[in-house]
C-alpha cells in the first residue's frame, strides 16, 4: 500500500521474481521516483511516492488583499490575483500562481501618499511639476510644491520638498502675497 496512489496492474495472491506492480497517484497527488515495483528476492524494490502538490490558499498581505473568493486548495499552475486597498500601491506582481505546493513570489502594498487638490487649496499651494488633478507617490518619495500666483511662502511653513511617510504627507503653507505687487 503507498498512501494516496492505487494499483494500476492486475492483483495477484503471489508473485513471481521480476514481476512489476504499477501504480498511480490519486488527482492532485505527484509521483516522485518510478511508477512501479519490482519483486526482487523475495523483497519488492522501492515503492514511489506520491506528492501532494495543491497549494493552500493564498496568504494574506499587508495592504491588500485576494480577488474574489478564496478556494480551499489550488491545483499546480492555478493562480490568485491579489489587489491592493484604495491608497496603497503595489510593488511586484498582481498574480501568483501554485507551483509544487507553493505560491510564487507575493506581490507587496505600500502606503501611497495622495496630494489631492482640497487639501492644497487650503495651504495655497499647487504640485511645482504636475499637472493631474491627484497624486499618487511611494513611502519614501519626494513631492515638490509651490505657492499659487499671489501667495507667498509662510516663513512657518514646512519645506516646499515634502516626504511621503507611510501614507502621510506634511503639507507646506503660503500667505497672501502683499497687495501693492
Amino acid at each position: 500500500e503507498i498512501p494516496n496512489a492505487y494499483i494500476t496492474s492486475t492483483h495477484q495472491e503471489r508473485y513471481l521474481p521480476s514481476a512489476r506492480v504499477q501504480y498511480e497517484c490519486e488527482s492532485n497527488f505527484q509521483m516522485m521516483g518510478g511508477n512501479y515495483v519490482t519483486c526482487r528476492n523475495g523483497e519488492w524494490s522501492q515503492a514511489p511516492i506520491c506528492r501532494d502538490v495543491t497549494c493552500e490558499p493564498p496568504p494574506e498581505i499587508a495592504g491588500g488583499n485576494v480577488q474574489g473568493v478564496k478556494k480551499s486548495r489550488y491545483l499546480p499552475g492555478e493562480s490568485a490575483r491579489y489587489q491592493c486597498w484604495q491608497g496603497f500601491q503595489m510593488t511586484g506582481t498582481s498574480t501568483v500562481a501554485c507551483q509544487n505546493g507553493t505560491w510564487t513570489e507575493l506581490p507587496k502594498c505600500k502606503v501611497a501618499c495622495t496630494a489631492s487638490e482640497e487639501d492644497m487649496g487650503r495651504n495655497n499651494i499647487e504640485l511645482k511639476w504636475i499637472t493631474q488633478r491627484k497624486l499618487y507617490s511611494r513611502s519614501g518619495d519626494f513631492i515638490e510644491f509651490r505657492c499659487k500666483r499671489g501667495f507667498l511662502e509662510d516663513p512657518a511653513s514646512s519645506p516646499f520638498r515634502a516626504q511621503c511617510m507611510e501614507g502621510t504627507l506634511e503639507y507646506p503653507r503660503c500667505k497672501p502675497g502683499s497687495k501693492s505687487s
